[in-house]
């Protein structure tokens, strides 16, 4: 795994941040195939709903969970998003490489339109270093 260069994570910082601006989001991070989280992070003022001791791990299971779902590509074909809503929480993974795009916001969120918006700005970033 190469390492980033500080342009191309400015530029995944960037993206995140743009994303983040919805009112319903309270994270986007970038996180790399080994479940550290390499760009983004929690909006300015939002807090996690879990332990900080438990956000790395929370992280590397969503990967696990992609790695995991990724056995079936050749069949059902590759994943385009995984979404849960749960009661307190939104959580979706869209991927972008052996990476994610790991995206929390409010329950009510809608999950369509913060898709659309990830694969907008993602789109057109294509790092395969990360």
């Amino acid at each position: 795994m190469a390492l980033l260069t500080a342009k191309e994570i400015k530029k995944l910082d960037d993206a995140c941040l743009e994303l983040s601006k919805d009112e319903k989001v309270r994270h986007v991070g970038i996180i790399n195939e080994h479940g550290r989280l390499i760009a983004g992070g929690f909006k300015k003022g939002k807090s996690p709903l879990i332990k900080d001791e438990k956000i790395s791990m929370t992280y590397m299971q969503m990967q696990l969970d992609f790695k995991m779902r990724k056995e079936l590509d050749d069949v059902l074909g590759p994943i385009d998003y995984i979404a849960s809503r749960r009661t307190k929480q939104l959580i979706i993974s869209v991927p972008i490489g052996d990476n994610l795009i790991l995206i929390s916001a409010e329950p009510d969120a809608d999950d369509k339109q913060i898709i659309k918006k990830a694969e907008e700005l993602f789109d057109d970033i294509t790092i395969s270093t990360i």
